[in-house]
């Protein structure tokens, strides 16, 4: 049996997963299956694969979504180890050694991961050489203090774990199952709140993977329904705020973060998006007491910034 599992979902990902593979195939622990997911591609055949190491397994979805996909490589998976990694990302040299030695050190943790450096299109269009951003980081021992522990009422507090940084122990889906494949969006934020609540999750004390950012990353989609306040909400009527450890978060530091959330939301469609979706998030921002200066001044810009993009809208029929 392999020690950990590699799980990547992927759908109509070419451009990309030659480049994430290579990043796992060359990792100096070299203990591992990687379970490919394709989840109804239909820009390659991703059975072809398989050529290139004998590590790699690829199973087909009909297109049930990245939750479902990752439950289905869970699923699949043999390992002690589960590791993520979306087919658009890469891994720096030496990630999975440092994740699994701090595993071997530290039995009472759930969850590993680290952080991760943005990666950008350079002015030509193009991404720059991953090898240029990279760093070796088999020798990260230590975890960052502010990142690691009783991780829940820090989650709520906007505390990030990256997908593709985190190592769970098998237990983990064991105990928890997997991804809620019945929301669209904020599916890995629930699971890691999930974790946080029976297992301390530990954040190793530097960059372990790539994220691309490009037209498809999340980081780039609008919604124009705040999933995040929403979810917050649903957390804190399930779990409260305390953590496992009895620590507590205060009331008042969740409601400006529900208020912060808002402003957030309303920030990004007053740039991006909708300035009428903005508009509400900015008034529901000032009624939660966050930001109410800002708030109050992107309220006053709405109206401006509607009628610019009218007359844009105009200009270009």
């Amino acid at each position: 049996m392999p020690a950990v599992s590699v799980i990547i979902p992927v759908r109509n990902g070419r451009e990309f997963i030659h480049e994430a593979l290579a990043s796992v195939c060359s990792q100096s622990f070299s203990d591992l299956e990687i379970i490919v997911i394709d989840d109804g591609s239909d820009d390659f055949d991703y059975q072809t694969l398989t050529q290139f190491d004998a590590r790699i397994r690829v199973h087909r979805l009909a297109g049930s979504g990245v939750s479902t996909a990752r439950n289905t490589g869970m699923q699949l998976a043999r390992g002690q180890f589960f590791a993520f990694l979306d087919a658009d990302d890469v891994w720096f040299p030496g990630k999975l050694a440092a994740q699994i030695h701090y595993f071997e050190q530290h039995p009472e943790v759930g969850c590993v991961f680290g952080g991760f450096t943005k990666w950008t299109r350079a002015a030509d269009g193009r991404f720059p050489d991953a090898s240029s951003l990279t760093q070796d980081c088999s020798a990260l021992t230590r975890c960052e203090a502010e990142r690691s522990g009783w991780l829940y009422t820090r989650l709520l507090g906007g505390l990030l774990v990256g997908m593709n940084t985190a190592v769970i122990r098998r237990e983990v889906f064991t105990l928890l199952g997997g991804f809620d494949a019945s929301m669209r969006i904020g599916e890995d934020y629930l699971f890691w709140l999930k974790v946080s609540r029976i297992y301390p999750m530990h954040a190793l004390d530097g960059p372990v993977a790539l994220y691309r950012i490009h037209e498809a990353s999340a980081m780039r989609r609008l919604d124009p329904e705040n999933h995040l306040t929403e979810l917050l909400k649903i957390a804190v009527s399930r779990w409260g705020l305390t953590n496992p450890d009895g620590t507590n978060w205060p009331a008042e530091e969740f409601k400006k973060r529900l208020a912060t959330s808002e402003f957030t939301h309303g920030y990004n469609h007053f740039w991006q998006g909708s300035p009428a979706v903005a508009r509400r998030a900015f008034f529901r921002a000032l009624k939660g007491g966050g930001l109410p200066l800002r708030s109050a001044a992107y309220i006053a810009l709405t109206p401006l910034r509607q009628a610019v993009l009218a007359l844009k809208s105009h200009l270009l029929v």
